[in-house]
């Protein structure tokens, strides 16, 4: 007994692939622009520098002081991102991190695996037409506009 093949005539069978979510062009719930986006790096690497400079007692010209800065920028992402969906800086851009498909909070999980992405840098820097970076479709979210 063979088992059931899904293959027609004309070839194999596949099932279709889901539609891409459409967002509004402008306002709450599109998709965040490059310099909302800009805007929100540029105030959570501020924040990290601070908290570099606490952690470290003060401003030092070193590999320890830029160590800190990058780690302190990736915990801001995974704490804020995972707890609130969105991080001081994109508070302040007005922009927040959703999952793709239901526009809920992200999951721990897509959160490590989108700041991973984001500590390559090039990830964020490659977007598609509908405006989302690399790093958010890997995880299955898309960064969308609060107001």
């Amino acid at each position: 007994m063979s088992p059931k093949s899904s293959q027609s005539a004309s070839g194999p069978e596949y099932a279709a692939a889901p539609p891409e979510r459409s967002y509004p062009d402008s306002g709450p719930g599109s998709v965040a622009t490059f310099g909302a986006r800009l805007l929100a790096f540029l105030v959570d690497g501020i924040l990290a520098d601070v908290l570099a400079v606490i952690v470290n007692g003060g401003y030092h010209t070193s590999d320890r002081q830029n160590l800190s800065s990058y780690l302190g920028f990736l915990l801001l992402e995974i704490v804020f991102v995972t707890l609130a969906s969105q991080t001081p800086g994109m508070r302040v851009a007005g922009i927040a991190v959703v999952r793709e498909r239901d526009v809920g909070r992200p999951f721990i999980g897509w959160v490590l695996l989108r700041t991973l992405l984001l500590a390559v840098v090039a990830p964020a820097l490659v977007i598609d037409t509908n405006g989302r970076a690399m790093h958010d479709r890997a995880a299955g979210t898309v960064m969308l506009r609060t107001r």
